[in-house]
């Protein structure tokens, strides 16, 4: 029972790191230069999902 209300708690905590820490380590977990030039562009104009919306409403990765 702890778990669950600990589960439920988590979600409405705010996170503690700084929206410039979260888009530095963003930033650091691209896999090569391609991908940090994609994810730079995406952290440029405010928004870096981890699913983006594709043609259709299907989610591409």
């Amino acid at each position: 029972m702890f778990s669950v209300l600990q589960s439920i708690k988590n979600l409405f905590n705010v996170s503690a790191n700084p929206a410039q820490d979260r888009d530095d380590q963003y930033l650091a977990d691209a896999a090569d230069i391609y991908d940090l030039e994609r994810r730079m562009r995406q952290v440029d104009s405010g928004r870096h999902n981890l699913y983006a919306i594709g043609s259709y409403g299907i989610f591409m990765r």
